[in-house]
């Protein structure tokens, strides 16, 4: 095993461009294939498992020792998230005569896990080719495993922090990673790897005076105030009753921000930092 890795990183060193190349070349070929738009960024290993919850640092650890034989002190976290699509994020609490419109609202739920699914297929794919493996866009819970927020911890590696570190976006005031082309409307997926990849750096928030994702939710708003305002977002989603248990109005809020809505079309520069789609 340390051969092999010490073979791969003796080539990254020498054709660290070109090999990160292959992998844009990979994912620009499922976002196509999924009619998806995307962004990936590569963030240290060690700088990750660093940022991450103990319970989370525990996990991350006993799924690289099973995956690659040990916990690689050079390694790399490649970092992948699909947009969602702007008919979907228009179909999130449109208001109706009685309320919202929960078959519109039923859309948004139905493409947040088509995009963990993709998101977990291009990861795969990923995987494969940089000899690492995939941590799930969301982790698979068995019914009732998740009770509380505080339940989902030690059953996932958090994929923000990867986010954050590889400069595909920011921690947003509603604590989502914001992209500075997508905003918050983004699902996030992680490959990790033995390999030194380059690695592209993190970025300056770019939330400025903006309040859209507090001013549209008073949970938000008021998360200061609260005991765990996660657990009353996790109840709030589950009261809407949809597929998924899942709101997006401070997504929605956020992309629909005037920042956002011009960054959409907007050319982002990939060298020296993250890769977007075409």
């Amino acid at each position: 095993m340390e051969a092999i890795y010490a073979q791969g990183a003796s080539l990254i060193q020498m054709f660290g461009r070109w090999d990160l190349g292959r992998v844009h070349e990979a994912f620009q070929e499922e976002s196509s294939r999924r009619g998806l738009r995307g962004v990936l960024g590569v963030a240290a290993l060690g700088l990750v498992y660093d940022a991450l919850l103990p319970v989370q640092k525990g996990l991350l650890r006993e799924i690289s020792e099973l995956r690659l034989g040990e916990m690689p002190s050079d390694g790399s976290v490649i970092c992948i998230a699909y947009a969602f699509p702007e008919h979907v994020i228009d179909a999130i609490a449109v208001e109706a005569e009685d309320g919202f419109d929960m078959e519109r609202w039923s859309v948004y739920a139905k493409e947040y896990e088509a995009l963990n699914s993709a998101l977990d297929g291009t990861a795969a794919r990923i995987a494969e080719m940089v000899g690492g493996f995939a941590i799930p866009a969301t982790p698979v819970v068995e019914e009732g495993e998740i009770v509380e927020a505080v339940d989902y911890y030690p059953l996932a590696v958090s994929h923000r922090v990867p986010a954050e570190q590889s400069g595909v976006g920011w921690r947003g005031r509603n604590e989502l990673v914001v992209n500075s082309r997508y905003g918050c409307a983004i699902r996030l997926a992680s490959i990790v790897t033995g390999l030194p990849l380059k690695r592209t750096p993190p970025v300056e928030e770019e939330c400025g005076d903006c309040r859209a994702c507090l001013d549209a939710c008073p949970i938000l708003d008021n998360k200061e105030r609260l005991e765990n305002y996660r657990e009353d977002c996790l109840r709030y989603m589950e009261s809407l009753g949809l597929d998924s248990r899942v709101c997006g109005k401070c997504i929605k809020a956020c992309a629909d921000s005037p920042v956002f809505r011009e960054n959409r079309t907007i050319p982002r520069e990939t060298a020296g930092g993250v890769y977007y789609t075409k």
